[in-house]
């Protein structure tokens, strides 16, 4: 859509959320966490749709979203509680195991942010505000891992940025059945559209 005051076309984004090995392959070590399998298989499946799709919108940029850290995990300090502790116990992100799953690895041109500091938001500390704003990028779409944990937070911190966010919820997977029910009816209604990956082929 081209803006008729300034000439412009107005761009979207699709944003995803660490779409690596940890979370995705078999032997990745938070995979073994999503108790609803079948939610799970299905996000996989959406997102290889949705990301297609993507590509071939001359009016939407493709942003990845990875988290890696080095094997001392000192950028995370000394975490007391929460995720800044169990990502140490658990040895998560580090190696091969923060590397893009295969199909979903960036293509050229495509944006990466990869210098998280340990923020679940994918705007915490990184450049993906900037590379929006830059590019006059308003209209957001997150998809990713997990629902209830990253895409949330990035969701929430969109918002409160100002942008126009729409989470493809059925392409993106909650540990539970429970928590994607709950992220619907508690969460999404406050800061973000809740849309399916079919919305996203036909009207997005």
């Amino acid at each position: 859509m081209t803006d008729i005051a300034t000439g412009r076309t107005e761009k979207s984004a699709l944003i995803l959320i660490e779409y690596v090995n940890d979370w995705l392959a078999p032997t990745g070590g938070i995979n073994g966490q999503f108790q609803d399998r079948e939610q799970f298989d299905t996000a996989v499946a959406n997102s290889r749709t949705v990301l297609a799709e993507a590509r071939h919108r001359d009016d939407m940029d493709v942003i990845h979203v990875s988290l890696r850290f080095e094997p001392t995990f000192k950028v995370l300090g000394e975490g007391k509680y929460s995720l800044r502790k169990l990502i140490p116990v658990y040895g998560s992100f580090l190696g091969e195991q923060a590397d893009f799953f295969p199909g979903f690895e960036p293509q050229d041109g495509e944006f990466v942010v990869g210098e998280r500091p340990g923020g679940s938001s994918a705007f915490a500390g990184t450049t993906l505000d900037s590379y929006l704003r830059n590019n006059r990028i308003f209209d957001i779409y997150v998809m990713g891992f997990a629902l209830r944990q990253c895409v949330e937070s990035t969701v929430r911190n969109a918002h409160d940025l100002g942008y126009h966010t729409n989470v493809i919820y059925d392409a993106s997977a909650a540990f539970t059945s429970d928590h994607e029910t709950a992220f619907l009816s508690d969460i999404a209604p406050f800061y973000a559209n809740a849309i399916t990956t079919q919305d996203f082929l036909t009207h997005a």
